[in-house]
């Protein structure tokens, strides 16, 4: 007995410890899983911030390339008004020179803007207009149009230009000289190919005024300075002034060319880098948009990344549970397993030493029976023509009592069946050593096996 208890408390310190194990091996692996979460979770933020540095040093680039572009076309701008500044500076100067070497009293034409008639300077030949123009009530589109104009004496036209793209409207032009009439709300055409639209409401007297609308010289409404008779001078020196007055009104005009020529390209460098401006400026939103695109790219897959990780620790996490449970089980199944065999070897203990009780008896009354009589031996009678009968089996003598239900604390036999040992064997319930539907087999009964009734074992079970 002190053996089978002996080895009863191992066994159920060895399921103890193996229990223990097994909890503190759930444990770790709990821990690991958190780990492993928390290192993710540490990782996701930590591309979350180099993906928020990254996007700001993004934007900041794009700022200083909005800013430089900013300051190339203000840059552009300086230089197109420094060189405005510069041809104009160059343009008073021979003006100055054109007046001073014009006669005292001569009216000299200046960028192309006619004078009054002078008796002492010959006139240029004007061209003389062949074509009558054909009216219209607007000007074309793609024509510029003239207003306040006048027709000068060499067939040009004089006036204030609108609808230009080589002038700023209201800035005043002199023309080339036209081939065709000059009629009020008709279009024009120089004999360079230009053509101009004539404002019908703002057209001035045909000659009238001098210099540029009468800067330097009396306007359309002017009274011409009256002047002292000039002395008679030889044929020749009238023609070489008249040449002189010639040649100045041709430099003038080839001065006014050259300055629209550097306006237009300067214009074209400032439309060149404001289109270039703008062109990197595209360039910068594009590659933030795709910086963009690319971060939100790595963020879900750093949210998929972390989901899936999540969804394995909980994977992992109950896998372990559920090992725990099968081991838990198990060691359970083996405890039982183990109770009922020290229960069988507690109950064939006790079997053999109440044989080893009987068998003197039975010695004893064999001795004090006469010869050729039958003995009755553990209360069972043998064949009188033997001298010792052998021994029978234990018949139960108590019948159980019957019952509607399975008093409280007494597990259940189902499917069960009566072992020629006496014992039983069936599928348990209601046990706290096994599980429900466990197989299990008692030991030797007390009583007759009757369904409905609750029986018990040699070693004190009930069924």
């Amino acid at each position: 007995k002190a053996a089978a208890a002996a080895a009863a408390e191992a066994k159920r310190q060895e399921v103890e410890a193996k229990k223990a194990a097994a909890a503190e091996a759930a444990e770790q692996r709990k821990k690991e899983a958190e780990e492993k979460r928390a290192a993710s979770a540490a990782a996701v933020e930590a591309k979350r911030q180099e993906a928020e540095a990254k996007k700001a040093a993004a934007a900041k680039v794009a700022e200083e390339r909005r800013k430089e572009a900013e300051e190339k076309r203000a840059a552009a701008g300086a230089a197109a008004e420094l060189k405005r500044q510069e041809a104009a500076a160059k343009k008073a100067p021979t003006a100055r020179e054109t007046l001073e070497s014009a006669k005292p009293r001569t009216t000299i034409s200046l960028f192309g803007f006619g004078v009054p008639k002078s008796e002492d300077v010959a006139p240029a030949a004007a061209v003389v207009p062949t074509v009558a123009p054909k009216k219209a009530a607007k000007a074309p589109a793609g024509v510029p149009t003239l207003s306040r104009w006048r027709q000068n004496r060499d067939g040009s036209i004089s006036g204030f230009i609108s609808g230009s793209r080589s002038f700023e409207d209201g800035e005043p032009v002199t023309t080339s000289p036209i081939t065709s009439d000059a009629v009020g709300g008709a279009v024009v055409t120089t004999g360079s190919g230009s053509r101009y639209f004539l404002d019908e409401s703002s057209a001035a007297p045909s000659g009238a005024g001098g210099g540029i609308f009468g800067l330097f010289g009396g306007g359309p409404n002017s009274t011409p300075a009256k002047s002292e008779p000039a002395p008679k001078t030889p044929v020749l020196s009238q023609k070489s002034k008249a040449s002189e007055a010639a040649a100045a009104r041709k430099a003038a005009a080839e001065e006014a060319a050259a300055a629209r020529k550097r306006q237009v390209e300067e214009r074209k460098a400032a439309a060149a880098a404001a289109a270039e401006a703008k062109r990197q400026e595209v360039e910068a939103k594009k590659a933030a948009a795709a910086e963009a695109a690319e971060q939100r790219k790595k963020e879900a897959e750093e949210k998929r990344a972390a989901s899936a990780a999540a969804v394995e620790a909980k994977r992992q996490e109950a896998e372990a549970k559920k090992a725990a449970a099968a081991k838990a089980a198990e060691e359970r199944r083996k405890e039982a397993e183990e109770k009922r065999a020290a229960a069988g070897a507690a109950a064939e203990l006790k079997r053999q030493e109440a044989a080893a009780k009987k068998a003197p008896t039975a010695r004893e009354t064999l001795e004090s029976a006469k010869p050729r009589t039958t003995i009755s031996l553990f209360g069972f009678g043998v064949p009188k023509s033997e001298d010792v009968a052998p021994a029978a089996a234990v018949v139960p003598t108590v019948a159980p009592k019957k019952a509607a239900k399975a008093p409280a604390g007494v597990p259940t036999l189902s499917r069960w069946r009566q072992n020629r040992d006496g014992s039983i064997s069936g599928f348990i319930s209601g046990s706290r050593s096994f599980e429900d539907g466990e197989p299990v087999t008692t030991s030797p009964i007390t009583s007759d096996a009757v369904g409905g009734a609750v029986v018990t074992t040699g070693s004190g079970s009930r069924y």
